[in-house]
């Protein structure tokens, strides 16, 4: 798996990456078994606004696909749902190929953080403050994404991070929740008349993808 850090912060950078571990375990690893979190009341759907290819600066022949993506929350229960939609955001990127008679199936997964440590968000108070949005039933909000996805040639082999050209699936594992689960419990018997806080990930409804390997690509950004 490949780990991507984006983020302005103040701390040392290995208590970023301790975070992040953190968070991991708690949300993919050790998922909240509240009955009220059994059944997902959200479709997370993802998008293409807009896809380049570009060079890689520390490998000449090594191609990037960027993806600059939409991400819809939808609310598809009978009750309000609160949400996080604050700026630290954790997030892993599943890509499956299709099977090829040359190539068997494969899949690549891309874990990726995006954390700013030096903007304080309020999420511990009374009622949901600006960095959680509530939704009614059947309403959405959106969210851009940018991934980035590593290219091989044909003729060369595959890292466990890239991907060879041809046709795949992608799916995008969101976080909801990146503090502790008795906060999250906390705050959930707190809000219940304002809604539902969710706290577990969503996985998107699949993408399909078509990748290339262009000869030249202008370099990454």
């Amino acid at each position: 798996m490949q780990l991507i850090v984006n983020s302005l912060f103040s701390r040392p950078i290995f208590r970023i990456f301790w975070l992040f571990g953190v968070i991991l375990c708690a949300e993919l690893i050790w998922p909240d078994t509240s009955a009220a979190q059994t059944q997902a009341p959200l479709r997370l759907t993802a998008d293409i606004i807009h896809q380049n290819y570009c060079s890689v600066k520390s490998d000449p022949t090594g191609i990037s696909l960027q993806l600059k993506l939409r991400l819809r929350y939808i609310n598809l229960s009978s009750q309000r749902v609160i949400i996080y939609k604050g700026h630290d955001l954790f997030f892993q990127t599943k890509i499956r190929s299709e099977p090829r008679p040359d190539l068997p199936s494969y899949e690549v997964h891309l874990l990726n953080m995006h954390y700013f440590d030096e903007e304080f968000e309020r999420i511990e108070a009374r009622s949901p403050s600006k960095v959680f949005v509530t939704l009614a039933p059947n309403e959405s909000f959106e969210r851009e994404l940018v991934v980035g996805i590593g290219v091989t040639d044909e003729g060369k082999e595959r890292t466990s991070t890239s991907v060879k050209p041809g046709d795949h699936t992608l799916y995008i594992i969101v976080s909801t929740w990146y503090q502790s689960p008795k906060l999250a419990e906390q705050l959930r018997q707190q809000w219940q008349r304002k809604g539902l806080l969710w706290t577990q990930p969503l996985t998107s409804t699949p993408l399909k993808l078509s990748i290339e390997k262009p000869a030249t690509a202008s370099p990454c950004r």
